[in-house]
């Protein structure tokens, strides 16, 4: 929502120093709005465990203190799942840099060698070209995404099954 208010140059982005310093919280961003993100938005959720921005953290591992604190959500939200992200690599309703440091994120605590390393699985996926639309190519990146997940979820021991 900050990069579409930037973009569309509202009062309570561009009339502050620096530009966006009071957009949360404003009449365009509602303090119970701000509350609902960090209550409900997975980013909002996990990130506002971090001691700093996602931006300075996106490309590295969470302190142990901020581990601590981020495990049992992890856990809680996201072990033994499957994420398939697609997106709009010319999308300009939600473009993919809004996200991408999360995403980011993300892929990188699950990688190998990653603080949450095989608790999850994750795909990211940009269809160059598509806007804010399911594009062929996503629809059968999708088909591919829940056959595979229903085979391992078949295939797999009860207790280590994904969750769907």
């Amino acid at each position: 929502m900050s990069n579409r208010a930037q973009l569309s140059k509202l009062p309570s982005w561009v009339d502050t120093s620096p530009p966006g310093a009071k957009f949360l919280g404003s009449g365009d961003f509602p303090p119970g709005l701000v509350k609902a993100v960090e209550l409900h938005d997975p980013a909002g959720v996990l990130l506002g465990q971090l001691d700093r921005s996602l931006h300075e953290v996106s490309d590295r591992t969470p302190s142990a203190v901020e581990q601590a604190r981020l495990l049992p959500l992890m856990k809680r939200f996201l072990q033994s799942k499957r994420i398939l992200n697609l997106s709009g690599g010319a999308d300009r309703l939600v473009p993919y840099k809004c996200g991408e440091a999360f995403i980011e994120w993300l892929k990188s605590a699950a990688a190998p060698g990653g603080w949450f390393a095989d608790k999850f699985h994750i795909e990211d996926l940009v269809f160059d070209g598509v806007g804010h639309e399911m594009s062929t190519g996503m629809v059968v990146e999708t088909i591919r995404f829940i056959a595979q997940t229903l085979n391992a979820h078949l295939n797999a021991p009860a207790a280590t099954a994904a969750k769907m």
